[in-house]
Formats: structure tokens, sequence, C-alpha cells
């Protein structure tokens, strides 16, 4: 289904604002990752989005509680914060490939316009897959948590597959057909200038990045 919106890179440099903006701030809490886990290590929410067994990721917070203090609750306000933070970071990201597909929709013809058209509106699933996992998430942290069973562990695993499968897939493909609008020279100069506030905001949040990495490269040993 083919929607008018207006002025929609508009719309697109201020979801990808927020988007990178809430992955700063995401970034800056996972500095404070830190589990017993055998020994003392970190970890991202990469772990926690991908347990290869349902034991994995009760061990990993369960590790969290055998840290001294304060760490423990340092780690415990970040892993939680970083969790609320994403239900913000959800509507921008998904918005923001919405947006995407279909500007990229409005230059095709039939059958590309249905394709990406659809590409746009599934992010639905994907968005609803995230909060679901930020809820499961949350219900796990606490002290002596469990396996889960194996059905639902198995349910989580594919949770995180469609979340990321039909988010990465509709990514993909939309920017593919744009840069080919843009070698083949089909693109509105009009729009040039908020390519130009896109790259800036990438580039802003690589120097971020890069600035908060120089503070922490010799991070000290957790207490």
């Amino acid at each position: 289904m083919q929607v008018e919106i207006i002025n929609p890179w508009s719309w697109l440099c201020i979801t990808m604002a927020v988007t990178l903006f809430t992955a700063f701030i995401m970034h800056l809490q996972s500095e404070h990752f830190y589990t017993h886990d055998v020994v003392l290590r970190k970890f991202s929410i990469l772990d926690l989005e991908f347990p290869a067994t349902a034991r994995e990721l009760p061990n990993l917070i369960n590790g969290i509680y055998l840290l001294p203090q304060p760490q423990q609750q340092k780690t415990l306000s970040a892993l939680r914060g970083q969790l609320w933070v994403d239900f913000i970071f959800m509507p921008a990201a998904y918005g923001s490939i919405f947006l995407l597909c279909m500007q990229v929709a409005g230059k095709m013809e039939a059958s590309g316009r249905i394709f990406f058209s659809v590409l746009a509106w599934i992010q639905i699933i994907p968005w609803i897959c995230d909060i679901i996992e930020g809820c499961y998430l949350l219900g796990k942290i606490r002290r002596d948590v469990r396996p889960s069973t194996p059905g639902i562990h198995r349910a989580y695993q594919l949770l995180e597959v469609g979340k990321w499968g039909l988010s990465l897939t509709a990514t993909v493909c939309a920017l593919s057909a744009l840069l080919f609008f843009w070698l083949t020279g089909k693109y509105e100069t009009a729009s040039l200038h908020y390519l130009l506030i896109l790259v800036g905001e990438i580039v802003l949040f690589g120097v971020m990045i890069y600035l908060a990495n120089l503070r922490t490269a010799s991070p000290a040993v957790p207490e």
C-alpha cells in the first residue's frame, strides 16, 4: 500500500538522528557490561539476543550478580537502561527503514513498487519482535534466573531471526536500489541536501563513537 508522506526526506533525517543518538547512548551504556562467567569478562547485547543454548542467557545474567559492588549495580543499571532506551530506538530505526523503502517504491514500476511497499510495511513485524524481545530480557534480569524451556528458547531464536532478517533485508534492498538510482542519475537534485544532512549525521555519530572509545581505550579493571 502506497501512502503519501509529506516531505519524507525531512522525516528520514529526523528519524536517523534519533536512531544514531539513541545508538550512541546505548554504546556508552554497554561499556559497563561485565559478567563473571568462569572468569570476569565483558559482554554485549548481542550475547543476550543470540544465546546458543537455553542455559547461556541465565548463566550470563547470574554472573552479573556474582560481581562485587558497586560493579554489579553499575552493570545492572546500564543493562536495564539500554533495554529501556531501545524502546525509543525501535520506532526511529524501523521508521527510517520504512521511509527508505517507501521512497524507493515511489521510483519503481508496478512490481517494484509493490515489492518495496511490502518491505516497508512489513517492518511492523520486526518492531513487534523487538518489543517482545525487550520485555522478555527485562523479565530475565533478576537474581537466580532459570533457563527457559526448550520451546520458549526456540521461539526466542526464531523471533531474533525474524527481527534481524526482515529489517536487514529491507535495508540492504533499499540502499542497493538508491545506489543504483544514484549511479544512473535517476535522482532529484532537490534531495541532495538531505543526503548531505544524513552523511553529516553519520559522520558525527562516527566521531562521537571514536571519542568515546578513546576515553575508554584503557579501561580500569572493574572494582
